[in-house]
């Protein structure tokens, strides 16, 4: 394919750790004829309201340098996938939680307790079992299945001791019974480009990849299509991954504003970085 009308560096990919994911997104740039230009952020400043490319692919692991690398580039009047509002929304739980539940989308019945006083009291409305997670943090980190009222206090204290007010904050949510798997579904630009289920490893009751989950892919179902592209909407995201439980239907747990997709190529065969080039074109063509 040509060149477009885009000049050598009109699109960016912001980065602090080069994961495969980059690499592939970079590929598929260079594949349409865009040399991107290429921002590790950890070394390198960025300044407000400087020229900046057109478009720039928001790609750091950690949710502040991902928020604060889109909020500098749009100061220039780029345009972010995804902005710095949509990936705050993702990366603090409560945000999100609270955004689905806004737009009249189904999650798990949940309460935010923000002292160890209010949690002991909270998990009384929700009952046992129980999950809770603090609001940031990724990869199943900090979440855990409670069964019992000794575990939880355990859980409560040892939280508790941490300095970050985040990660002393609670939500705590019923706990859904789902078929040993989750589904997550990445949407693009109102599309969705496939779905997968996540296996739970035998004596694991998370279902992330990062945990050893099985990843398959699937043709999701019109319902199942239909709500993830709300949530999408529902955060402002232009490009997101949204994590499902199954369970007498459908309830959205997550959303993920600088997704990974590695596991979803191999379990979907779609070439999800090649979607998002074409989709850097048609915004390049705007």
């Amino acid at each position: 394919m040509p060149p477009t009308k885009a000049s050598e560096y009109d699109v960016e990919v912001l980065y602090d750790v080069p994961r495969i994911e980059e690499k592939l997104i970079i590929r598929a740039l260079t594949n349409l004829g865009i040399k991107p230009k290429l921002t590790p952020v950890k070394d390198t400043p960025l300044v407000f309201k400087e020229s900046a490319p057109s478009v720039c692919i928001v790609r750091p692991m950690s949710m502040y340098r991902a928020a604060y690398s889109a909020a500098v580039r749009e100061s220039s009047g780029s345009f972010t996938i995804n902005s710095s509002e949509a990936i705050i929304a993702c990366g603090d739980k409560v945000l999100t939680l609270s955004k689905l539940a806004s737009a009249g989308l189904r999650i798990p019945k949940s309460v935010v307790a923000l002292t160890i006083q209010s949690a002991e009291e909270a998990y009384k409305s929700i009952g046992l079992p129980l999950v809770d997670k603090p609001p940031i943090g990724g990869w199943g980190r900090l979440v855990s299945l409670v069964s019992d009222e000794t575990a939880y206090r355990s859980l409560l204290e040892h939280r508790e001791m941490m300095t970050s007010q985040q990660l002393k904050t609670h939500i705590i949510q019923e706990y859904i019974k789902t078929p040993g798997r989750d589904v997550r579904v990445i949407v693009l630009d109102n599309e969705v480009l496939g779905a997968m289920y996540r296996y739970k490893q035998e004596n694991e009751w998370r279902s992330n990849v990062a945990l050893g989950a099985k990843a398959i892919g699937f043709k999701p179902d019109e319902e199942l299509a239909e709500i993830c592209i709300k949530a999408a909407n529902a955060i402002k995201g232009v490009f997101v991954s949204v994590d499902v439980l199954e369970s007498d239907g459908y309830f959205l747990n997550e959303v993920n504003g600088v997704p990974e997709f590695k596991a979803f190529i191999e379990a979907t065969k779609r070439n999800v970085a090649a979607d998002l080039a074409k989709y850097v074109i048609k915004v390049l063509k705007r």
